[in-house]
């Protein structure tokens, strides 16, 4: 059987080089204490978008990758994130579990 492929949600706007750090961080330590998940961040994948004027063909790709996961894992402030809400609903709507990650838990933190 193959890894589990896990969809990171996380707020990429406001301090974008801060939160690509966090984003990595978060991979970073999945991929080390977690050898049966496949961590999938949008925001690493699709680096090469300008999120503030590309971001319709940027949620495009990313919800794209989201159909083909088996769990979705919520980071840090996604509440104040549209895309982040925008993620969580079309995985929601879908039946794909949804998971929301606290301080701790590999939060980039």
């Amino acid at each position: 059987m193959g890894l589990k492929k896990v969809y990171i949600v996380h707020p990429l706007r406001g301090d974008i080089h801060n939160n690509e750090q966090k984003i990595a961080r978060v991979c970073r330590d999945i991929a080390d204490n977690r050898p049966d998940i496949l961590p999938l961040s949008p925001v690493l994948a699709f680096d090469f978008f300008d999120p503030d004027t590309e971001p319709v063909e940027a949620m495009q790709y990313c919800l794209e990758l989201l159909a083909c996961t088996d769990e979705v894992w919520v980071y840090n402030q996604w509440w104040k994130s549209e895309g982040c809400q925008a993620e969580i609903c079309f995985a929601g709507c879908r039946g794909i579990p949804i998971r929301f990650m606290g301080p701790g838990m590999g939060s980039g933190e």
